[in-house]
């Protein structure tokens, strides 16, 4: 299951890791780059409405494995499009893929979890952020070995195949049955999660997708450095998600949504602040361990009720990203991109002001065992 939010965050990676070489190469400014992204998100967003009937119809774990074959086939898209159109379609199908695979992916391993007895959601974020490492840095060296944009998309298209071929091996859970397993609009149980969902996407997903560009053109760092940035950002919260089931275990989950948002907003805060590019990209690193737990918490949180939960976390998390990418670039061409950023801040005491919500409605199993070091073994036991 690692092996299948590994390839969700090698095709993210990848492709947030790029978005400063394709804003060039298009001839993009802020507020373009915005509806580019704004169509991404956009994409993901419907993937909500049909990854619920497709998991009825064939189960999660197949769901998670056409998902991620249609990563592979989406994510060099925006490379090869010759056109304005092309490019916003191009967009829309990345979206959509990556949407679906997010959803999915997340169903079942809330099923495993529920079957585990324990939190063990971090662990598979983890293995997504390690993912999102390896597309980030990939991006990196591809760009200083003079790589092109097409040719760096697809290679990290053929590894998302690959890792997204893991699919293939999950053990199905019992069909739930479809009218359940759309994703639907939150329901007043779920206000507190999704709100905090929403905030908590738009800064992972707006930190990932303006960090790079932030370095490039407010503080001019050269193309390859410029990655460096999203790489700090997904190698903190590789190294936070590996032990987070045993933090959310030690502190429990209100606590982790407190402290990793008062982190988030230091970090983002330092960022804005930053003479430099190394500066920034320590700041945007301190970022990814504020962010790191807390969506595998709220991942968690809403999967207690079923996988139409997770639709509806979702929902509303895309829904976020989904305005937030435009919003970022029009406050960005008309007050400057540390202005925008002062968005994501805001959202940052928006989610620690919500965080109660975030409190489990049964009690985790203090006895069960820690995941973060066997996440093989809850899907043995799956």
């Amino acid at each position: 299951m690692a092996s299948v939010f590994a390839a969700s965050g090698i095709g993210f990676g990848a492709w947030a890791g790029n978005i400063p070489r394709l804003r060039e190469a298009a001839g993009l400014d802020d507020a373009s780059l915005g509806v580019v992204l704004f169509c991404v998100s956009l994409g993901a967003v419907l993937a909500m409405r049909l990854v619920g009937w497709l998991a009825g119809r064939v189960g999660t774990a197949r769901a998670c494995g056409i998902s991620a074959a249609c990563l592979a086939l989406a994510l060099p898209l925006p490379a090869l499009a010759p056109d304005w159109p092309l490019l916003l379609a191009s967009g829309l199908l990345l979206g959509l893929a990556h949407g679906g695979l997010d959803v999915s992916m997340n169903a079942h391993a809330a099923e495993v979890e529920r079957a585990w007895g324990s939190a063990i959601m971090s662990s598979f974020h983890a293995g997504w952020s390690l993912g999102q490492l390896a597309g980030a840095a990939s991006a990196a060296l591809l760009a200083r070995a003079g790589a092109g944009l097409s040719v760096t998309l697809a290679i990290s298209a053929g590894a998302v195949a690959c890792f997204g071929l893991a699919a293939l091996g999950l053990r199905e859970a019992p069909p739930v049955p479809v009218d359940r397993q759309r994703a639907a609009w939150p329901r007043r149980a779920m206000l507190g999660i999704c709100a905090m969902a929403a905030l908590s996407f738009a800064i992972e997903g707006g930190t990932a997708d303006w960090c790079g560009v932030y370095l490039r053109t407010v503080l001019g760092a050269p193309a390859a450095l410029a990655s460096t940035a999203l790489a700090a950002f997904a190698a903190a919260m590789v190294a936070c998600r590996l032990c987070g089931d045993r933090l959310v275990h030690r502190l429990g989950s209100v606590r982790i949504v407190q402290a990793g948002a008062a982190l988030t907003g230091v970090g983002l805060l330092g960022a804005i602040l930053s003479p430099g590019a190394a500066a920034a990209s320590a700041s945007f690193a301190l970022v990814g361990f504020g962010v790191a737990n807390t969506i595998p918490v709220l991942f968690s949180a809403a999967g207690q009720k079923g996988a139409a939960g997770v639709a509806m976390m979702a929902t509303a998390g895309y829904g976020a990203i989904m305005a937030a990418p435009p919003l970022i670039g029009f406050v960005a061409n008309a007050a400057g991109l540390r202005a925008a950023l002062l968005l994501l801040v805001a959202a940052a005491a928006a989610v620690a002001l919500l965080a109660r919500a975030a409190a489990p409605h049964r009690p985790v199993s203090p006895a069960a065992p820690n995941a973060c070091s066997a996440p093989g073994a809850a899907l043995r036991n799956r």
